[in-house]
């Protein structure tokens, strides 16, 4: 697990970190106030401006959810279209293979742990079999994926027993196997101990 560069298993010789600045905003003054109904239905426990790629969006946190808000009408943001995507990744995109599938998922897939929102999905032709995951409405760069990573994902799944969905080092098979473990280890010494104990003579 430690045999390859970490920042290779996360991808990040896939990006090019200097395209991933964002430029300033196209018209700064056409920034509208949030719809009033919206913010009335939701209740946020928090707003904030962000900017991706000359497009600016309110982010409205309310609970453990979030809605994207178009900053040009004050209501929730559509969804970016198929070219727009192929343009934002080709712009960041740092390697040489060709683009092999572009796809809007309906949830995050498993290798993003499975998030209920939409996703879109840019594969690459490499060895690899590489991608980047961009939100639906923003355009943001979520994710980098690669087999590296999924290898090195299933390996650390295993090694916390995680991969059968037992929840971890917090799951009830963790603990368990811990405490068998334990009892195990105490169970050798009393043995060694035992073992090493010099005899009697009568």
């Amino acid at each position: 697990m430690s045999f390859v560069d970490l920042d290779i298993i996360h991808g990040d010789h896939l990006i090019d970190e200097s395209k991933l600045t964002q430029p300033k905003l196209i018209d700064a003054n056409a920034v509208v106030p949030i719809s009033q109904s919206l913010l009335r239905e939701l209740s946020p426990t928090s707003v904030t401006l962000t900017n991706h790629f000359g497009r600016a969006f309110y982010q409205i946190d309310y609970g453990k959810e979030s809605v994207i808000v178009d900053s040009l009408t004050g209501d929730k943001a559509q969804d970016i279209p198929k070219n727009q995507i192929r343009e934002i990744a080709s712009q960041i995109y740092a390697g040489n293979a060709a683009i092999s599938q572009i796809e809007l998922l309906a949830t995050y897939p498993s290798e993003l742990w499975g998030k209920k929102e939409p996703i879109w999905r840019v594969s690459y032709h490499d060895l690899l079999d590489s991608a980047l995951y961009f939100h639906y409405q923003t355009g943001q760069l979520i994710s980098k994926r690669t087999d590296l990573w999924r290898t090195f994902d299933f390996l650390w799944q295993l090694h916390i027993i995680e991969y059968l969905g037992f929840g971890g080092y917090e799951g009830l098979l963790f603990r368990i196997v811990s405490l068998v473990s334990l009892a195990m280890a105490l169970f050798g010494f009393i043995l060694l101990f035992y073992r090493l104990k010099p005899e009697h003579k009568q």
